[in-house]
């Protein structure tokens, strides 16, 4: 568990104290107080059928049946079909961009013939990709 608080960069003796802070909790440490061990590990898999939860109190006992009522709920599965479209419209969105970007880097280096090829050859795209990836990024 790591906590941080505000302070002012110019000044670092001077903190903001505002009331927050930002604790960070390492998912895969199996360091610290055990009911929190068990907490992060309950949280990584949300089931009780793990080996490493070592404290089943009541907190995580609550937790638990909360998590399965909402798993089990019709609102919860509209939520998970929801989280999949806009999942699925965001990658389809990238697979879009990525291609209009090679297309248009072939098209600019004059390579029409190569444009043509990457539209029908997924194996030829993918090289292709590779060689505007390599080249991009040895321009930055």
């Amino acid at each position: 568990m790591y906590t941080f608080r505000e302070r002012c960069e110019e000044v670092p003796d001077l903190p903001l104290n505002d009331g927050t802070s930002k604790i960070f909790l390492n998912m895969t440490s199996h360091n610290g107080r055990p009911e929190l061990i068990s907490l992060l590990q309950y949280m990584k898999e949300t089931t009780l059928d793990n080996s490493n939860i070592t404290v089943q109190d009541d907190r995580i006992l609550d937790l638990d049946r909360i998590v399965q009522d909402v798993k089990q709920s019709e609102e919860w599965e509209a939520v998970k079909m929801n989280i999949l479209e806009i999942g699925i419209e965001q990658g389809m969105q990238k697979g879009e961009d990525r291609l209009a970007e090679l297309l248009q880097f072939l098209k600019n280096a004059g390579r029409d013939e190569d444009a043509d090829r990457a539209i029908f050859d997924v194996q030829y795209r993918e090289q292709l990709y590779q060689e505007y990836e390599t080249r991009s990024q040895t321009r930055r």
